[in-house]
């Protein structure tokens, strides 16, 4: 027996089995060569394992800033999910806009092709009757020149007349030519007037014309200034969804960076688990070893008195046997207990990291098919417009031509298809990242175990809107109640230390 006291003397300060590094302090040796050396009974309470270990107390802090670290990222990651929401309001605000001025830009195209081709054919019509008037303003020249000339040679023929024929004559041939003259005066002078009358009708035309030509010259230029205003503002918006495509990626990249911490944090809290496993195998073998000494010295310091050392010593070590197979008994007894209390605590939690991970994928196949529905939406906005249809053929002699009414061109893509795609909602406020209740997650478990929890399939399109935008606050939530349970899980850990 002195050799076993003496072993335990010269033991080292460390006592360690396995992986594990934590030293045990001295007092739990020494206490052993006390109880050897008084008479004391042995004592009932159970060694514990130190908690001011600095290696443990280096570990802590270290887990402490990688909580807070997580902790800053995930505010961070809120606040630029908000951000994002509120670029994702003003691009859909700038995408109706845009919309509506694009029916706009249409229908004013149309406008224009037609009063180019109305002014095209009015300015043919106009090259026609100015070559009419042209020729019709020479002939009437051309025929009062010769119907001078016809005149003057009529009174040159009457004044021979008057000379060569007698008096009386004369003077009836001079009234029958004059009543003759008179009459072809009148009538060129009739044709005159008539001419003179087509020729104002003409002039009135021809400032109609230019006046219309004026003001389809005028809209030209308004639309083409329009034009010129909205393709600016097709570039800004072009710009803000380059920008707005990279907050998203940025908040994919922290989401991932989030995955891989959220990872990280697993791990090591599984090699704590270890870790605490192996100390506490460890505490136990030194307490079962530290019992079986007590005993031992108390029988020893009792039987030093008796003659039969042979029997005695027999008997001592029967004693020892039955005592550690008492010892080894008991502690199975405890590991088997905590093993099954461990394993209920770990299918509760791993039930409910299952649905977890199950509403986490939900969210990322639907966060996906957000991605695939914008990206189809905005193929579908750089398309080039159709080209208008054909004006139809305008009629020489009918009215001027009056602008159809206004036919709104259908929308390129749908506004509410895009405002799912992106994840905004008009009326509804966005969710917090908040964790869930320990009363819900019991619920939801229970529901679990009993096999009532099935996956509800969307009664109405009202709920396939909600889901696309609900995809970030899902995330958020999922985060939040896994951020949860390590400060659980480190609370146990420090339970069982304790």
């Amino acid at each position: 027996m002195s050799n076993l006291t003496n072993g335990n003397r010269n033991s080292p300060n460390k006592l360690t089995n396995g992986n594990s590094n934590i030293p045990l302090r001295k007092a739990s040796l020494n206490r052993v060569n006390s109880n050897s050396s008084t008479h004391s009974t042995p004592p009932s309470s159970p060694s514990r394992i130190p908690i001011n270990n600095p290696e443990a107390q280096k570990w802590k802090h270290k887990y402490e800033d990688a909580e807070q670290k997580r902790k800053n990222i995930l505010s961070e990651k809120e606040k630029i999910a908000r951000q994002y929401n509120d670029m994702q309001r003003k691009h859909l605000d700038l995408q109706i806009k845009n919309e509506q001025l694009e029916t706009e830009l249409f229908e004013k195209n149309e406008n224009y092709s037609k009063l180019s081709e109305a002014s095209k054919s009015l300015y043919k019509e106009y090259e026609t009757l100015k070559n009419k008037y042209e020729t019709e303003t020479t002939a009437m020249s051309k025929a009062l020149q010769d119907a001078s000339n016809w005149y003057k040679e009529n009174k040159v023929l009457k004044r021979k007349t008057m000379l060569l024929m007698d008096t009386d004559t004369v003077d009836e041939g001079v009234d029958a030519g004059d009543s003759n003259g008179d009459s072809d005066i009148q009538n060129l002078q009739k044709t005159i007037k008539q001419l003179s009358a087509e020729v104002a009708e003409l002039q009135t035309e021809v400032d109609t014309l230019k006046h219309i030509e004026f003001t389809t010259s005028e809209q030209n230029i308004k639309l083409s200034e329009d034009l010129d205003s909205e393709k600016d503002k097709n570039k800004k918006l072009e710009h803000d969804m380059h920008e707005l495509k990279k907050d998203y990626e940025q908040i994919i990249r922290v989401s991932d960076m989030m995955k891989k911490e959220l990872n990280n944090l697993k791990e090591m809290e599984e090699n704590q688990r270890n870790s605490v496993v192996i100390l506490r195998k460890e505490a136990d073998d030194y307490k079962r070893e530290r019992n079986v000494l007590a005993h031992q010295s108390t029988l020893l310091l009792q039987g030093l008195s008796n003659e039969n050392q042979e029997e005695f010593m027999v008997l001592l070590q029967d004693v020892e046997e039955l005592k550690r197979t008492l010892e080894d008994e008991r502690n199975k007894h405890e590991e088997e207990i905590n093993a099954l209390q461990e394993k209920l605590e770990m299918a509760e939690k791993n039930s409910q990291v299952e649905v977890l991970e199950e509403r986490l994928k939900l969210a990322e196949s639907e966060l996906q098919e957000a991605l695939e529905r914008a990206d189809k939406a905005e193929e579908a906005l750089k398309r080039p417009p159709a080209p208008p249809p054909p004006p139809p053929p305008l009629l020489i002699n009918s009215e001027p031509p009056t602008v159809p009414l206004r036919v709104k061109r259908r929308s390129k893509t749908n506004i509410a298809d895009l405002a799912d795609a992106i994840g905004v909602k008009d009326k509804e406020p966005a969710v917090d990242g908040k964790t869930s209740t320990p009363g819900v997650n019991d619920n939801i478990i229970n529901d679990i175990k009993s096999g009532k929890f099935t996956l509800r399939k969307v009664k109405n399109e009202n709920k396939k809107e909600r889901e696309g935008s609900k995809a970030v606050s899902e995330l958020l939530n999922i985060l939040g109640s896994l951020r949860k349970a390590p400060k659980s899980r480190q609370s146990q850990a420090v339970d069982v230390t304790s």
